[in-house]
């Protein structure tokens, strides 16, 4: 994905990718010594990295994750149907918030919110011009065996209107018991439906009798037309009028594709915004219906909102047991951050950044903002491409290991409502030292620009060659890569290849290396 000469949909997941971080004060003063380009750039390995690497995170400190999309779950499920989904129904900060992504640091976090950075030299496949791959990682200094999160109060608003009937309204059943579980004692729970009417179906109640409450999220029946902003406006009402003493959010169910074009006090959109400004967080569940990248857009853009997507129960149980606490604990606000290249360097593409808030600035530098910063069992990130930008027949810039490929600095307030300014530099360090989480990211970022090209190549050009060899190429790469944490994607790429086979007339061909592909790296050979 490059920043200029896209598609309105390449567009949308560059802009919503656009962001953030990554180096360093200093750049080389010269060229570094001669390097192996292959190993330097290409840096996929072969062997099977220890499991102690991939516990990394979890056993020392906690992550922290961007508002927004949490996962590219209807993507996945739409493409394990056999469909080739629309590129605006994946975003990359959705698909990085499903993986952890740590950065080595000489220090443990000891604040609330911990910024770093690392960079590597590196191709990428949709962007050959690329240089560098720099990452900007975020963590948190409280600790995963004491962490308790805040007592919540917790708005369930439920669509219960005859499209819910069935499997959908039942997934969320399951959902809000799966979420009951999580709660603690002096948490609250209250329930708002809204279909044929918008009513408190459950004031807030104490979670002390859990059999009660489930009982009543078991009677919940289908009804009625759909009035979201009905409904939205009696749960925000109750979360605005009920004082409660620690934080309240609304989570809104639905299996419909909420209208964020509107931004008027009465839309989604507004009601959220206004919510906000109270202190008043939205998650918004979907279940069986497109949450795309519009939508994601839109809900990273308000403080204190994030989404999922779950197609089943099985996904549904698995992210309520393991991130409720997180999900709603927001660490951050309003972080803005200024990204500016070393001299010779320039900005070829930013991925895992929801919204659109993104600005050019003097010298080439750009500046983004994030309104939330979540807590999360898992290290979050956002990846930065540089190219170079020498002239035409002149040497391309290199950066010496150790140097600095860019500078961030970073401005945001604490939930607690300190300002916090500060600087992180992405330094360059070899393909084998890189942490795992940049040599990790750099696959998802390969993925998750192949796989934008290869939607918008099947959806608006036609070109059903063009995105299977996207695809195609991709896979040789999935193919020769052992990171176990990344089966799922490996799952997602081969499914897609082999719908894609078939639209483009290569069913049944074997499935092994593309011509043009460095059979130890895995990414296309140089040709000059």
């Amino acid at each position: 994905m490059r920043l200029a000469h896209r598609s309105p949909a390449l567009r949308l997941l560059s802009g919503l990718a656009l962001c953030a971080q990554i180096l360093l004060p200093g750049l080389a003063d010269g060229r570094s010594p001669p390097r192996d380009d292959k190993e330097e750039r290409h840096p996929y390995k072969m062997a099977a990295p220890s499991p102690a690497a991939y516990s990394f995170s979890a056993d020392l400190e906690m992550g922290a994750t961007p508002g927004g999309a949490q996962d590219i779950s209807y993507f996945r499920d739409r493409v394990a149907a056999g469909e080739v989904p629309h590129a605006n129904t994946f975003t990359p900060e959705g698909l990085f918030s499903e993986h952890d992504l740590p950065l080595t640091t000489r220090s443990k976090c000891t604040q609330t919110l911990c910024a770093t950075g690392e960079a590597m030299a590196s191709a990428l496949l949709v962007q050959p011009e690329v240089r560098y791959l720099a990452q900007l990682g975020f963590s948190s200094g409280l600790d995963p065996k004491t962490f308790k999160r805040s007592p919540v109060h917790l708005v369930a608003v439920i669509d219960k209107s005859g499209s819910m009937s069935g499997q959908p309204l039942e997934l969320v059943k399951e959902s809000l018991l799966k979420v009951l579980s999580q709660l603690n004692p002096d948490d609250e729970l209250s329930i708002v439906l809204y279909g044929d009417r918008s009513h408190v179906y459950m004031q807030p109640t104490a979670v002390r009798d859990r059999p009660a409450i489930a009982r009543q999220i078991q009677s919940i029946a289908s009804a009625g037309s759909t009035n979201m902003e009905e409904g939205l406006a009696v749960g925000f009402s109750l979360a605005s009028a009920h004082k409660f003493a620690g934080t309240t959010r609304v989570m809104l169910f639905t299996d419909e594709r909420p209208n964020v074009g509107r931004t008027d006090a009465q839309s989604f959109m507004g009601m959220a915004r206004d919510a906000s400004r109270s202190g008043v967080g939205m998650t918004t569940v979907g279940v069986g219906v497109q949450f795309g990248a519009e939508l994601a857009t839109a809900i990273s853009s308000v403080r204190g909102g994030n989404l999922f997507f779950f197609p089943d129960a099985q996904k549904m149980q698995k992210v309520f047991e393991d991130e409720f606490d997180t999900m709603v604990t927001e660490l951050a606000h309003d972080m803005q951050l200024e990204l500016r290249p070393a001299k010779g360097l320039k900005i070829a593409g930013v991925y895992g950044i929801p919204g659109k808030a993104l600005k050019w600035i003097d010298g080439g530098a750009i500046s983004l903002s994030i309104e939330t910063i979540f807590l999360s069992r898992k290290k979050g990130a956002i990846y930065v491409a540089l190219s170079s930008d020498t002239g035409p027949g002149l040497p391309e810039t290199q950066v010496a290991l150790g140097a600095a490929v860019a500078n961030v600095k970073l401005d945001y307030r604490e939930r607690a409502g300190q300002q916090i300014r500060s600087q992180v530099a992405l330094t360059t360090v070899t393909p084998a030292a890189a942490s795992l989480g940049l040599v990790r990211g750099r696959l998802l970022v390969d993925q998750s620009t192949s796989l934008t090209r290869a939607a918008t190549l099947h959806h608006e050009k036609n070109d059903q060659e063009g995105a299977y060899q996207a695809v195609h190429t991709l896979a040789s790469i999935y193919r020769q890569t052992q990171d176990p944490t990344l089966a799922d994607e490996r799952t997602l790429v081969f499914n897609l290849e082999r719908t894609l086979a078939k639209l483009s007339g290569h069913a049944g061909e074997p499935s092994s290396p593309v011509a043009g592909i460095d059979r130890i790296s895995g990414l296309p050979l140089r040709t000059n």
